[in-house]
């Protein structure tokens, strides 16, 4: 079976960004980016309560699982949060370099996530994202 070729799907919707979803927004991500995501949701970013989608560019790899678990309880059951990570040679918006996203699926699962999708974000910039897997969420 070929591989899906979703390189001209816009980042938004590879993201699963939906109108009136609510958006947290953790670490400095691409700033176009983020004002896309703002017009796509409707409204601005959450800071508090539950939130649909996280996009989350961490600024360093030890912070990761701690802050996942931390966004863990901010999500709603079937939500989803972005880990924006640079491609090789590259650094992420947020300052972060190179960080091979198989070393990610250890960091989510410590935080009682698991990875389900990636993506490419821009030329510089990858996203995995983490759920709550569904054994674990409430009925």
């Amino acid at each position: 079976m070929p591989e899906k070729d979703y390189s001209h799907r816009d980042v938004l919707d590879k993201l699963g960004l939906k109108p009136g979803q609510a958006v947290r927004v953790v670490g400095g991500g691409d700033k176009a980016l983020l004002a896309r995501a703002r017009e796509k949701a409707g409204r601005a970013p959450v800071r508090a309560g539950l939130a649909d989608v996280v996009l989350y560019w961490p600024r360093g790899a030890g912070e990761i699982t701690a802050r996942l678990a931390e966004l863990r309880g901010a999500l709603v059951e079937n939500g989803g949060i972005w880990v924006f990570t640079a491609k090789r040679g590259q650094r992420s918006a947020s300052g972060m370099d190179y960080l091979n996203q198989a070393d990610l699926i250890p960091l989510g699962l410590a935080a009682g996530l698991v990875d389900n999708k990636t993506c490419s974000v821009s030329d510089t910039e990858s996203a995995m994202r983490f759920v709550i897997r569904k054994k674990d969420r409430r009925a």
